[in-house]
């Protein structure tokens, strides 16, 4: 019996210990596909947050004039980009990629997705941002406000806005004839999820493909 009994415990030993080595490659296993997708994401201009960043409420409104906060962000993916209609290259730049990014995703099923474009200037009306965003996609939504609650939105998503004096205008040149001082702000993209966090950011230069797989990546690991 004292036999028996010691070839059981050596048995349940066993199973164990090879259990705890299963596990351990797991998770060996994960973490280097971590890091390898973590690495591409990189690539791609995407960084993304090891837990979900919670925003405060925002008080904005769209190019309709209708109040927009974060229970309009709930329940979809959001991109949001600061700019202005007057920027004379990175804004339009990239507001084209976008389009075509989202023309582009519209040809299959893909999670809902809301385009957010926010001025930080105070002389882009609702009406002058919803015409200027139609020559990229009629489906992207234009937001402003005050320079109070677009800066405290900016500031959320890690985004510097506001006049400068410098001859940089976040990466590109200062527009013309501006009397008051060129517009300066940060041109990277945040990543909203439908709970209305922020969970990564996306880099300039932003071109549509990257764009594309980015957030495919970013959707997969929600």
């Amino acid at each position: 019996m004292a036999a028996i009994r010691l070839s059981r415990t050596a048995w349940i030993a066993f199973v164990l210990l090879n259990a705890l080595l299963l596990a351990l490659i797991v998770f060996l296993l994960q973490f280097r596909g971590e890091r390898a997708e973590l690495a591409q994401l990189n690539e791609l201009g995407a960084a993304v947050y090891p837990e979900p960043l919670p925003l405060a409420e925002v008080s904005l409104n769209d190019q309709t004039g209708r109040p927009f906060g974060l229970d309009r962000m709930r329940g979809a993916w959001n991109l949001v980009f600061f700019g202005f209609s007057n920027c004379p290259d990175m804004c339009p730049l990239t507001l084209s990629e976008l389009g075509d990014f989202y023309r582009g995703r519209a040809e299959s099923a893909q999670p809902p997705l809301n385009v957010l474009f926010v001025s930080v200037d105070p002389a882009d009306s609702p009406g002058i941002i919803g015409e200027y965003l139609l020559g990229f996609h009629p489906d992207f939504i234009g937001l402003s406000g005050s320079a109070e609650n677009v800066n405290a939105f900016a500031s959320q998503l890690f985004v510097n806005t506001g006049a400068a004096e410098s001859s940089i205008h976040g990466g590109h040149a200062p527009p013309a004839a501006s009397p008051e001082g060129f517009i300066s702000h940060s041109v990277h993209m945040g990543v909203i999820n439908p709970s209305g966090e922020l969970v990564g950011l996306l880099r300039p230069p932003h071109r549509a493909g990257d764009i594309a797989r980015a957030l495919a990546m970013i959707v997969r690991r929600a």
